[in-house]
This record gives structure tokens, sequence and C-alpha cells, in this order.
């Protein structure tokens, strides 16, 4: 065995194959050391599927902003329907006449009747003008048209006012849902005024529009209209309702494909709540019906919106581990960011490993790429380190201590 003492010359240690191997041993341990420690962290956090599935937020979400619209829209219609009313009382008195005439009931019955229904429906307007015996029928129609321009007006202000409201709620609910799930309040704050402007805008847009679909789905039968034809103007004018209030989510994430998502999903909740209204009014009242219809678009459309998200979605990130385990994001944007600043896309918090974007994906060519930027700590796939690599189904990416499980419908091969 030779004794002989081992010599290192300063050149030696200042070699360039000696730095690299020391650069690329630090780097190891370090991702080794990044690797445990996040495991060590992550691994007690509970997966909660059910809370973050988007089918199910998002119609809970959507469910809330239908019962505040819905509260805040329709104060104004709980004030007295006088030509309702009218309608019903004119009915009232001209049958006791029709049973004085007919012999049916006693002259001085009918007379007091008719002397207690003028009486407890005095204030009534349209009733008093009926039974005003000093006008004659041209005086009497030009006031009864008078009256029947005002109560439009003060209707039409009515559901301009209820479907504004409502449109604002679930539209604010809606594109709050997603950031408040993730905890991203900043962001969450953001969509809520851009959706509530948006949502308010198409509630109203809608109210201007639905006595012009009335007309033009039953014309001159408005008045006699059957129960069928009422359910199918309904189901048009609530469908074109829900349409505008669930695209404000697919507006503020710059995204064709889910607003196209949001639209469908609108729509349907729309036509089943106009579906409802006519069976609900009969039954209970205007009210109920209102109140029904209006939640069903908000919590269908949400739901809708989750479904066919998840059925039309290319390629997602579905978290497996850290403080959000169970949230899947399916990937719309291009490039995708995630970091610790509220602005990206994918909002990791809490976390001093990740840097404030600290990485991207980015879609390319049918497939999805995964960018490493020079802020954080390293990105990992599947265990390893990466500047930039193409995904492939089934990989997992780690960044700071949260690990995603990558999807892609059309897997590479």
């Amino acid at each position: 065995m030779d004794d002989k003492p081992l010599t290192i010359e300063w050149k030696d240690l200042t070699a360039p194959a000696v730095d690299a191997k020391l650069q690329r041993m630090a780097a190891v341990k370090s991702t080794l050391n990044h690797y445990d420690a996040a495991q060590e962290i992550v691994a007690t956090r509970p997966t909660r599927a059910f809370w973050y599935n988007a089918a199910f937020f998002l119609g809970m979400f959507g469910l809330i902003g239908g019962v505040l619209g819905w509260a805040f829209g329709e104060v104004l219609h709980f004030r007295p329907d006088a030509r309702s009313e009218a309608r019903q009382v004119i009915a009232d008195y001209e049958a006791v006449k029709e049973d004085l005439r007919l012999g049916d009931v006693r002259a001085d019955v009918a007379r007091d009747t008719l002397r207690a229904i003028r009486r407890d429906f005095s204030e009534n307007p349209y009733f008093a003008l009926y039974v005003d015996e000093k006008l004659t029928a041209g005086q009497r129609d030009a006031r009864m048209q008078e009256l029947d321009a005002r109560d439009n007006w003060n209707n039409f202000l009515a559901n301009l006012l209820f479907f504004g409201f409502s449109g604002m709620m679930i539209a604010v609910c809606l594109a709050m849902a997603e950031p408040l799930v993730e905890r991203n309040i900043n962001r969450a704050a953001i969509n809520g005024v851009i959706g509530a402007v948006l949502g308010m805008a198409g509630g109203v847009a809608v109210a201007m529009l639905i006595p012009k679909l009335h007309a033009a789905v039953l014309g001159d039968l408005a008045e006699q209209a059957s129960r069928q034809q009422e359910m199918i103007a309904k189901a048009i004018e609530w469908g074109v309702l829900g349409l505008f209030l669930a695209a404000a989510p697919g507006v503020l994430m710059g995204s064709f494909k889910r607003l196209g998502i949001g639209i469908i999903g609108g729509l349907i909740g729309g036509v089943i709540g106009g579906i409802l209204f006519v069976p609900l009014a009969e039954k209970f009242n205007e009210h109920v019906s209102r109140f029904f219809g209006i939640v069903t678009i908000g919590l269908v459309a949400g739901v809708a919106s989750g479904l066919l998200e998840a059925a039309v979605r290319s390629g997602w990130l579905k978290v497996t581990e850290g403080l959000i385990a169970g949230k899947q994001f399916v990937l719309y944007r291009n490039p995708t960011y995630i970091g610790a600043h509220p602005s990206c896309h994918i909002f990791l918090w809490k976390d001093q490993q990740v840097g404030k974007r600290h990485a991207a994906m980015h879609l390319v060519g049918g497939g999805i790429e995964l960018e490493n930027l020079p802020l954080g700590s390293a990105t990992l796939v599947n265990g390893k380190p990466v500047q930039r690599l193409r995904l492939r189904h089934g990989d997992r990416v780690q960044v700071g201590r949260t690990v995603f499980e990558f999807h892609q419908k059309n897997r590479a091969a």
C-alpha cells in the first residue's frame, strides 16, 4: 500500500470541471432537502376533493347568488298589483249584478253587497274608474289607458331592478367562486367588482329585451295565451337571462372556451327556471315562481358550468398534496402562471419556497410544456429539477410544498 500523502494543487481546486461538479452536488443536495421538507409538511394535508369539485362549488355559489339576487330585486314586486286586484273585483262585482238580474239573490242583499265592494275597493284606481258613472265611455277608456301606461312603466322599472340585481349577484358569486376557493382574496375582490358590472349590465339588457321576446313569441295572443305557450315564452326569456348572467367568469378569464361553457350552463339553467315559472305561479304566486326561477338559474348554471368544464377540458393540474389538495386547475390560458403573487392564475400562498412567478404552463403543439422561472426554489417533475419540459399524462409536478398531478385527455405517446 502506498502511504504517500495526497497532494492537491491550487490549479486543481480552481479547475472548471471541479467547480461544475461542486455546483451539481450543491444543487442535488438542495433539491433533495427541498423535496424531503415538502413531503414532510404536505403529507399530513387531507384531500378535500368534494369541496374543490367545480360542479359543487360553482353550484353552491350560483345558488347563493340566486337567493341574494332574488332578495334584493324582489322588493319592488311586493307592492300591490292594482290591475290584477281590479280584474278580480270587477268580476265579483259583475257576478253579483248578474245574480240580481236573474233573480238568484234578493235585491236588498245585492245592493248591500255592491255597496260594500265599492266601499272596500274605492282606492283601487282601476275599479274606481269602472264604477264612476259620471264618466263617458270615451273618458273612461282614455283614463284607463293612462293608468295602464303608468303601471306598465312601474312594472318595467321593477323588472329592470329585479333582473339587474339578480344578474349582479349571480355574476358576482360565480366570478368570485374559484378565487375564493383558492383563497385568493385579491383576485376575488377584483372579479367581484367586474362581475357586478357585467351582471348588472346583462340583467338590465335582458329586462329590456323580455317585453320584445314576449311579444315575438306570443304575438297578439299575449292575453289569451295557453299555459303551454306561456311556458315556452318564459323558457326563452329566462334562458336568455341565464345566458347573459353566467358569462361573467369566461369574460374575466379571457377564455372563449370558458365563456362558451358559462353561456351554455346559464342557458340550461334559465330554460329550466323558465319552464318552472308558470306552474309555480299557478300553485303559489309570482313571488315564489320568481324565487325558484332565479335560484334555478344560479344553481343549474353553476353546476352545468362545472360539469361542462370537466367534459371539455384537455389539460389540467390536480393538487394531490398541499394546502388545497383536491383542487383542479383547468389550463385555459397561455401561459398559465404558478406562483405566490395573487395575480398568478394558480396562486400558492404561505410558502416561502415559491417565487412570485415561479413557473409557467405553455400550451404548445397539442401538448403542454412546464417552464421553471428564475424565482423561488427548483420546479420538480417526478422528483427531478427541470428548466423546460413537455409534460406527459400522470407526471407529478412540485412547486414548493404543493404537488400537482398532470392530466391530459389526448395523452402523449
